[in-house]
């Protein structure tokens, strides 16, 4: 009996320092994949003499699993390759078991929300209610938005409208779904000029370059060794893979990435190259404005919910939502100034100092465009960013704008993104 209880306290002390091991890698480089910073939530900066009346809503969908088995399936093949040649290390024999590990987890539910992605959406849903009361309280108010045809951008309008119900009681909702929307919720791939940018643009020069220059290829190497036959450019691509299957781990509510796989600088040089293509892709460059031209539909569609605004004498509070991806949102934020969410850096090496996904586009990711009324019966605007006050006209001095400034700023941004000539 002696024995046996010194050899489970043995292993247990050679559990815990096999574990203490490794140190858990910064959730700030999950990138797009980043869980919602509820913490980092502000209180609405509106005063006391204005009335929240309409709210305009775009969001991205909440925390999900994986979209496909892609990535993982990319993984385990270079690592059965290496198996076959007889370069798989002790780690490459754990990463498949940690391969296998996601594919149970998602047991099927491949780019569906996760559990933690529904919790998102019911708080949301709720501080919405409790911090705009005023906008649902009055006879007649209600919810209603429009999604893309993707079930989990369908299940995050669900959720948030339904928690949104549970809390103001009696509250009519409206929601609808599919690819008639397609012009405010995916015109990343409706629009056959933006989606010839994303796919051929001329920003893959530089992407290519820089990617080739700060991937990484030493986390592929400790899974295959020096002997696997694989070229730099084989290295850097499994290394990559591996990345997009780690930053997804706390959003499907698995152990998050340790240094087991990728130290701290390396997963940061993983992250610093896909935000790199989500920004030339999905926002205002240098190269071209051809993105935030793709988000005119929603832009005037906004607009249009302001002329209802003030053309009516007695309007109909209520929240109208549009439910996306981050592809929805990022141009859309280009196209409407949004304070913080573009960058032209003069040195392109530079850009994940001033641009950041993770920041912008977190799973749950949302801009609230808020309308109140004065008691003259004036209408001025607000606008939270993932739960942040922010100026809608990109100055801090202005928390509060009249609903015409607004249309002015958005319009003036709108015409100077035109090509010459039109």
């Amino acid at each position: 009996m002696h024995k046996l209880l010194i050899l489970i306290a043995t292993l247990a002390v050679a559990l815990s320092t096999q574990a203490s091991r490794y140190a858990e890698l910064p959730a700030s480089l999950d990138g797009s994949m980043s869980l919602y910073d509820f913490a980092a939530v502000e209180s609405p900066a509106i005063p006391d003499s204005l009335t929240p009346v309409r709210i305009s809503y775009i969001a991205r969908h909440g925390a999900r699993y994986l979209t496909s088995e892609s990535k993982v399936k990319s993984v385990e093949k270079a690592l059965r390759k290496a198996q076959e040649r007889g370069s798989l290390t002790r780690a490459g024999r754990e990463c498949l078991q940690l391969m296998q590990s996601v594919r149970e987890a998602t047991a099927g539910q491949w780019g569906m929300l996760s559990p933690i992605g529904k919790e998102q959406e019911l708080r949301l849903g709720r501080e919405m209610a409790e911090d705009y009361s005023s906008v649902f309280v009055k006879t007649g108010a209600g919810v209603k938005g429009v999604s893309s045809y993707v079930p989990r951008v369908i299940e995050t309008m669900d959720q948030f409208f339904i928690s949104i119900a549970d809390t103001i009681v009696g509250i009519p909702t409206s929601a609808s779904s599919g690819k008639e929307f397609d012009p405010l919720t995916r015109f990343f791939s409706s629009v056959s000029e933006y989606a010839d940018w994303r796919h051929s643009g001329d920003w893959h020069e530089v992407y290519d370059s820089f990617a080739a220059a700060t991937l990484p290829v030493e986390p592929a190497k400790r899974l295959v060794s020096d002997k696997s036959g694989m070229t730099d450019a084989e290295l850097r691509d499994l290394s990559y893979d591996l990345y997009k299957v780690l930053q997804g781990l706390r959003a499907m509510g698995l152990e998050p990435p340790t240094t087991q796989w990728m130290s701290a600088d390396e997963y940061r040089r993983c992250w610093e190259a896909t935000n790199m293509q989500k920004y030339f892709q999905y926002s205002l460059s240098p190269l071209s404005t051809v993105v935030p031209r793709g988000a005119s539909a929603v832009l005037f569609h906004l607009l249009d919910v302001q002329n209802s605004l003030l053309s009516s004498a007695d309007p109909q509070p209520g929240l109208e939502g549009i439910f996306g991806h981050a592809e929805t949102l990022l141009p859309i934020f280009a196209l409407l100034g949004v304070p913080g969410t573009t960058a032209l850096p003069l040195d392109y090496s530079s850009l994940a100092s001033e641009w950041s996904d993770a920041v912008l586009t977190p799973l749950a990711a949302n801009l609230a465009i808020v309308y109140s009324r004065a008691p003259s019966g004036t209408y001025y605007a607000s606008m939270r960013l993932n739960g942040r006050n922010v100026s809608p006209v990109n100055d801090p001095s202005k928390m509060q704008v009249s609903v015409a400034e607004l249309q002015a700023y958005w319009l003036n941004r709108y015409l100077q993104l035109l090509p010459a000539g039109k």
